[in-house]
């Protein structure tokens, strides 16, 4: 059955694991077998491009909503910032009797909401509780997002990846050294400067290695914790990576670390596996539903720099568990976390709405 639907998300050249996903999505055949209309409800920029953007989004949507006959109205949130955003966008889709998908992406939201105003926790309880379907990316928020909102109807459902072109070469610790990725938001919370004073460490112990660094954010003080520590040599920072040059890097790469303090289910992760890498990420949010520890890679607590020194430091001496590990990582992408797999079952919750 053909249905039409709206999509509510940042613009998909906005920087982030949202857009990844809804590009992902239109590549399968759920956008070619259904009539999908798209609204950017955020874009990169400055405030005043911000500002505009959501009144143009909320504008797009009314005509939408009024001339197009949706079907169903999908919304794509992240962080507490995002789902005020949406909340409007809800409020409009309820006035038109529309079917309403919330799907939460945002691993920092469910902190982000306890401190937040009395006045926007009774609204975000309302955008959950009053949505048709709420779709989740970690068991790890069922709990928590049914306490507070338990009238919420939710279902998890994981992010997933394309897998890569299978017949390009991998190019594995050709070059003398490990390589190392992290990609990802340049920001304490991501722990990133936790990497880098691990790679110092590793370095001054005689390993041969090289972190390459991909992302935007405070660039200003990881250029000054490179060269305070002497590491101009050893770390490359690539800027925001996409396309052939991700493809280029991560075929590259020998080990990849996300040592972030809260997290969602990150796409970066997904891909690294898709690409046969084993990873090293911490203990928070959905990542222990994506990496299984001591198969797929290794968990750690976030801020342990002396679990991450050992935890990289077995992998860069054992190049059958870095194998290992990234084959069964590559298993599990297959397996679990196809993107057409992802949208089959989007489009079974489409037509549970409809009948």
């Amino acid at each position: 059955m053909l249905k039409t639907i709206l999509f509510i998300a940042p613009d998909i050249s906005v920087k982030g694991g949202i857009s990844t996903v809804i590009k992902g999505l239109l590549g399968t055949a759920l956008a070619q077998e259904n009539k999908f209309y798209l609204v950017a409800s955020h874009v990169d920029g400055s405030k005043a491009r911000k500002y505009l953007q959501a009144v143009t989004g909320l504008l797009k949507t009314a005509y939408y909503l009024i001339f197009k006959q949706i079907d169903i109205i999908h919304i794509h949130g992240g962080d507490i910032t995002s789902a005020k955003r949406k909340y409007f966008y809800f409020k409009m889709a309820k006035l038109f009797k529309c079917k309403i998908i919330y799907h939460m992406h945002g691993g920092s939201l469910l902190l982000q909401y306890q401190n937040t105003s009395a006045a926007w926790e009774r609204c975000i309880r309302s955008l959950f509780e009053g949505s048709d379907f709420v779709i989740l990316l970690s068991k790890r928020w069922l709990t928590q997002i049914k306490q507070i909102a338990p009238k919420s109807n939710v279902q998890v459902l994981y992010n997933a990846v394309k897998l890569p072109d299978a017949n390009k070469k991998i190019c594995r610790a050709k070059a003398g050294y490990i390589n190392v990725t992290f990609l990802g938001l340049i920001a304490d919370k991501k722990g990133i400067f936790d990497l880098i004073e691990v790679v110092s460490r590793l370095l001054k112990n005689g390993f041969n290695i090289h972190l390459t660094i991909g992302g935007n954010g405070n660039t200003g003080r990881l250029y000054k914790e490179i060269k305070s520590k002497g590491l101009q040599d050893n770390i490359t920072y690539a800027g925001w990576i996409v396309g052939d040059d991700k493809d280029t890097l991560m075929r590259n790469t020998d080990i990849f670390v996300l040592p972030s303090y809260g997290e969602g289910m990150p796409m970066t992760i997904l891909e690294a596996m898709s690409y046969a890498i084993p990873v090293i990420a911490t203990n928070v949010g959905g990542i222990p539903e994506l990496i299984k520890d001591g198969e797929t890679g290794y968990l750690i607590e976030p801020g342990n720099l002396d679990q991450l020194l050992e935890k990289m430091k077995k992998l860069i001496e054992d190049e059958n568990m870095r194998l290992s590990m990234g084959k069964k990582g590559i298993e599990a992408v297959e397996k679990d976390f196809s993107i057409s797999e992802m949208a089959n079952k989007i489009d079974e919750i489409y037509e549970s709405l409809l009948s």
